[in-house]
């Protein structure tokens, strides 16, 4: 794209603008425009991302009740075998995003925290807008994949080849899907994990009921596609409105529009910064939607849709917990970090560990004793064989419990590039233990396998992030 520098002369337009008009009418008191908002001062230490998990718990709670329902009502609307194209149709778009889709929310915080604690405006405002300009650009990069790809997806899984204009048409969902990264970035900057919370119930809200309504008129696998996609419509517009009304409430919003230096340079090393966690994220497919591709291309469309239900349940009741600490940890730990307060995050880092791994542990021990009974009543016929893959995922779901933070750390600090070996090790070691213990085991091997990768990857962070946890960053 090359380098684009702009000046900082005034605006050629004393005026009131559109931004400000927007922002008066969505703050009553916005900050001076010369000094970045920080977030409202809250009660710091080890605690803080436990409080700030238990706002996005509201939402993550409901989002797993909700997803577990309209799995379970999808499952006894279409059965096993569309349940399955359903599950494997919808994972082709969440692996391409997973792909293409620059983590951009990270650096944001990475580079933003470091701007908020210099109260550097200019330098917030560049990230920002670089944030949103590289959503936009994975977007319609994802999109043309998958239009490339749908064809050889088809024939790959083993799907009926009129499913080829489907998956094209669905398609177009993955450009709601991929620009998340900037505004998700924008309310964990200003701490504003009750409206994330909300924010995360939205898509299965919509999901619950549209997929209750199929139910009810036995609905096609078509409509529930549409059912998906009005889903990540409304999920796209409900962040996206959260984190403009951030914006105006720090008094950045009018100042988006104004030039404040390179947008596709804003910070030294950035692009070294923004590939590391790209990739790094890339390689954490195989702990979300690559195992259920796998599953597809090896066992078929129905054993697909046991182990998506599988994963479901195991989901619900132990990998959440990790999920919640690791991003409400995640711009605390950039802070401290900012601030070379290593003693803080060390404590930080033990404490929500041990909580995480308590609460999975428990939640696991309930897995085991009434797994069985929630897939018989929930899942319905021909999903019974989802009880032993569930128990391996959920004990995959505890190790990751018990080290979430350690990768948050690394990213945090600086370390991408260990974060990336780490994954690509984990990888090259995952995939052709998934394919034996598959080929060999069935469902339930492709679920052991998710232990074998738990293993190895949380061995590796502990082996990489040691130092981090005795003294500071080797940046």
């Amino acid at each position: 794209l090359g380098t684009l520098r702009y000046d900082m002369r005034p605006h050629p337009h004393p005026g009131p603008t559109w931004e400000a008009a927007i922002e008066r009418s969505m703050s009553t008191s916005p900050q001076p425009a010369q000094r970045v908002s920080k977030p409202a001062d809250s009660p710091r230490g080890w605690s803080k991302p436990i409080r700030a998990a238990g706002l996005l718990a509201a939402g993550k709670s409901t989002q797993a009740v909700l997803s577990l329902a309209f799995m379970a009502l999808a499952a006894r609307t279409l059965g096993p075998e569309q349940f399955g194209v359903l599950v494997l149709v919808h994972s082709v778009l969440l692996t391409v995003a997973k792909v293409v889709r620059f983590q951009t929310w990270q650096a944001l915080v990475h580079y933003g925290a470091q701007a908020q604690e210099a109260s550097d405006t200019p330098r917030l405002l560049r990230m920002v807008q670089f944030s949103y300009v590289f959503d936009l650009l994975s977007a319609l990069a994802a999109y043309g994949i998958v239009l490339v790809i749908s064809a050889p997806a088809v024939g790959w899984l083993g799907l009926d080849t009129s499913l080829v204009g489907t998956i094209r048409l669905y398609g177009a969902a993955i450009l709601f899907m991929v620009v998340n990264g900037a505004p998700y970035g924008i309310l964990q900057l200003w701490d504003r994990f009750d409206e994330l919370g909300v924010q995360t119930a939205l898509a299965p809200l919509v999901r619950f009921v549209g997929t209750l309504l199929l139910f009810v008129t036995s609905g096609t696998l078509t409509e529930f596609l549409v059912v998906w996609f009005v889903a990540e419509v409304v999920a796209f517009a409900g962040l996206n409105f959260f984190a403009i009304r951030a914006l105006a409430r720090s008094g950045l919003l009018a100042q988006l529009g104004r030039r404040n230096g390179s947008i596709t340079h804003p910070e030294p090393g950035i692009w070294r910064y923004a590939f590391g966690t790209q990739i790094t994220s890339s390689l954490d497919l195989t702990t979300t939607h690559l195992p259920v591709l796998l599953t597809g291309a090896i066992l078929g469309p129905a054993a697909a849709g046991v182990f998506r239900i599988a994963k479901q349940f195991a989901s619900l009741l132990t990998k959440p917990q990790a999920k919640l600490f690791g991003r409400a940890i995640y711009p605390d730990l950039a802070r401290l970090s900012a601030r070379d307060a290593y003693a803080e995050r060390r404590e930080m880092m033990i404490r929500t560990a041990l909580v995480a791994g308590a609460i999975s542990a428990v939640v696991l021990a309930l897995l085991v004793w009434a797994g069985e009974w929630l897939i018989q009543v929930i899942a319905g016929p021909g999903f019974e064989d989802a009880y032993s893959p569930m128990l391996w995922l959920g004990l995959s779901g505890l190790i990751w419990a018990l080290a979430f933070g350690l990768e948050p750390l690394l990213i945090a600090t600086g370390r991408v590039r260990e974060t990336v070996l780490i994954r690509s090790v984990a990888t090259v070691l995952y995939l052709p233990a998934f394919y034996i213990l598959a080929r060999q085991m069935g469902i339930t091997g492709a679920a052991l396998a998710a232990v074998v990768n738990a293993v190895i990857t949380t061995g590796l962070l502990f082996w990489f992030g040691r130092d981090m946890l005795r003294k500071g960053s080797a940046n």
